[in-house]
This record gives C-alpha cells, sequence and structure tokens, in this order.
C-alpha cells in the first residue's frame, strides 16, 4: 500500500525480532550460540561467537514467529581450523622525505610566474 516505512507521521519506531542462533557440531552436539535481533529494516542480523572446538559447525538461525508473521528458519555452515599464530603486524616506522619533490615543485612554479611576466611585459612593449 506503499506506506512509509516509519508511518505516516514519521512517528514510528521499528524494532527487530528475536532470532535463536543453534550450532551443530560435525558429532551431532547441540551448541546454544545465543539470541540476536534483527535490524527492523533490512532483516539482518549478527552475533560474535568462538567456537569451542575445531570441526564443522551446522550454524541454524529460527525465528518463532508473533502476531505479523510465521515462524521461520534458515542454516549455513561454517569450517572452523586451528588458531593462527598471534604475530605482529609489520609495520613500517620509515619516514619518507618528501623535501626534494616540495622544492622542485616550487621550483617549477616560480619558473612559471617568470615565464608569465616576462611574455607579460614583451607584449605590453609591442603597443
Amino acid at each position: 500500500m506503499q506506506h512509509p516505512i516509519n508511518g505516516y507521521n514519521h512517528d514510528l519506531t521499528m524494532t527487530g525480532v528475536p532470532v535463536t542462533l543453534t550450532a551443530i557440531d560435525d558429532k551431532g552436539t547441540y551448541v546454544n550460540i545465543g539470541t540476536a535481533t534483527t535490524s527492523a529494516y533490512y532483516g539482518t542480523f549478527e552475533m560474535a561467537w568462538t567456537p569451542p572446538a575445531e570441526g564443522t559447525y551446522k550454524i541454524i538461525a529460527s525465528f518463532a514467529g508473533d502476531d505479523s508473521y510465521g515462524s521461520s528458519g534458515a542454516a549455513t555452515a561454517v569450517s572452523v581450523g586451528p588458531a593462527t599464530a598471534n604475530t605482529q603486524p609489520n609495520v613500517n616506522t620509515e619516514v619518507v622525505d618528501n623535501t626534494p619533490i616540495l622544492y622542485a615543485v616550487i621550483g617549477i612554479g616560480v619558473a612559471l610566474l617568470v615565464a608569465v611576466a616576462i611574455v607579460g611585459i614583451v607584449l605590453y612593449r609591442k603597443k
């Protein structure tokens, strides 16, 4: 019916719905990840989770339903490998000296000003 998403007077506050997240490991063990709330505008959701062990996990998202929508669910899978070694990032602390480039740009600018001035003087004297 083409109503504005936040009401005719833009006075409605939309809220998301709760989605229960469950993981099932490759041995069939269920792990409750938690409940996330969807974005009211996009229906997306997210939750940070650290799996208890390496392996493949099926992640199941389920919505119990409410007065507006029936229940629904979806699933995906993720493979968790070993943790990487905690290494420090390579930080380049070398300072680059741009002074010669700056001097070159200033020199070119001064040369152009002098050339324009000479051309102006020559054209002014011809009159």
